[in-house]
């Protein structure tokens, strides 16, 4: 366990979590982040093995009364946007240890698009993505970057070959893709394309997503959901669309030169289908299940997790999340919660890359049922002032 170094702020840094010796591929952890209508959130923890059950991990479990959301989730930390007084700030948080760091906002000017958290065991990074002026090659980016290092922003900019008009002018925060951090970089979905910043070597890319279409620009407002997330080393990004839900994996340069797609252009689409689930028959299949819990509408199936090892895609439906394992075609609820009238999204999940970092004794004890039903919101959970 190492500390960070202060940061030069009114606080100390706190100590950060390290996945690396305890890592299990086959283990998925999901953070719930459950927004109760007072505004104050409950924020569960989940680890999932094999898709055989959810277990919850109440030592990570944390109530805010303050408004908060959910941006990133990285390497045990996650990542809050909310008020310190009347500022808007940044939290990062520890679960484990219950430690938080509020960070001013960057200064900027113009619009801010994404935000990201990177961290490698030691430190942590928070990276702001600002949308500048178009130019007649693209359009210009600045990136600022927080390190718990030195307790500062820097900033760096870029030229993106990418029109302003691609970029919605508004969207809603439930339903933007989170960010992920995998292989050293931050990955955003923008525009209907995957922005893919290296930290460190302070290098960009642009690649076309699998969906992308002509008039993105109101993808804003659509209720098809997407997520980006990483197993075994790899990112996938995953979505719903009218057809169905569909897994692609990003692709290697070594792996594309070979590959079916070798005919496209590398440097704009980099993915390779790996799963396509029509609606129709998933529906049909599953008929049972379903009608248990709601009329069927594409709109209402959020993918939130892959994992490769164990063949299994994780969904968030109205009031409940489930599992569905490819190679069986089996399909399992993991956990149900509850939402007042049409409001499912005030429950949202996304996939964590801290699954497994707990002891040896303690990857046992959370083994112990798999079967579990988790219901939530929960009634009784430890609060962490923000």
């Amino acid at each position: 366990m190492q500390n960070f170094e202060s940061m030069n702020m009114d606080h100390k840094g706190f100590p950060i979590v390290s996945t690396t010796s305890h890592q299990i591929d086959n283990r998925v952890g999901l953070v719930c982040h459950y927004q109760l209508e007072n505004g104050s959130s409950q924020f569960v923890f989940l680890d999932v093995k094999n898709g055989s059950g959810a277990i919850l991990d109440n030592s990570l479990n944390f109530f805010t009364e303050s408004f908060v959301q959910t941006l990133a989730s990285c390497n045990g930390l996650v990542l809050l946007s909310g008020y310190s007084g009347d500022q808007a700030c940044y939290f990062v948080i520890n679960p484990l240890t219950k430690d938080s760091v509020m960070i001013p906002q960057a200064g900027v000017e113009r619009r801010v698009v994404r935000v990201g958290l990177a961290s490698d065991g030691s430190q942590f990074e928070v990276v702001v993505v600002e949308a500048g002026s178009p130019k007649s090659n693209g359009l210009e980016f600045q990136f600022h970057v927080f390190s718990s290092e030195t307790g500062k922003w820097r900033k760096h900019h870029h030229l993106i070959n990418l029109a302003l008009s691609s970029l919605p002018e508004l969207e809603f925060q439930e339903l933007t893709t989170p960010a992920l951090y995998s292989n050293g970089a931050i990955h955003w979905e923008l525009g209907g394309y995957l922005l893919v910043y290296q930290i460190q070597e302070n290098h960009c890319q642009l690649h076309e997503m699998p969906n992308v279409f002509p008039d993105w620009s109101w993808q804003s407002t659509m209720t098809y959901r997407r997520c980006l997330c990483e197993s075994g080393g790899r990112v996938y990004y995953c979505y719903t669309d009218f057809d169905g839900f569909h897994i692609w994996d990003l692709l290697k340069e070594h792996e594309y030169r070979g590959s079916i797609y070798a005919s496209c252009d590398f440097k704009k689409f980099r993915w390779r289908l790996v799963h396509s689930v029509m609606h129709e028959g998933f529906m049909s299949k599953h008929q049972n299940f379903f009608g248990c819990f709601y009329e069927w509408e594409p709109y209402k199936v959020a993918p939130i997790a892959y994992s490769e090892q164990a063949q299994t895609i994780y969904l968030q439906l109205p009031g409940s999340v489930v599992s569905y394992k490819f190679d069986t075609g089996n399909l399992r609820s993991m956990c149900t919660y509850s939402y007042p009238g049409m409001n499912f999204n005030c429950c949202s999940f996304l996939s964590s890359n801290a699954s497994g970092l707990h002891n040896a004794q303690r990857e046992k004890d959370l083994l112990t049922d798999g079967e579990t039903e988790l219901h939530l919101p929960l009634a009784e959970i430890a609060t962490l002032p923000l």
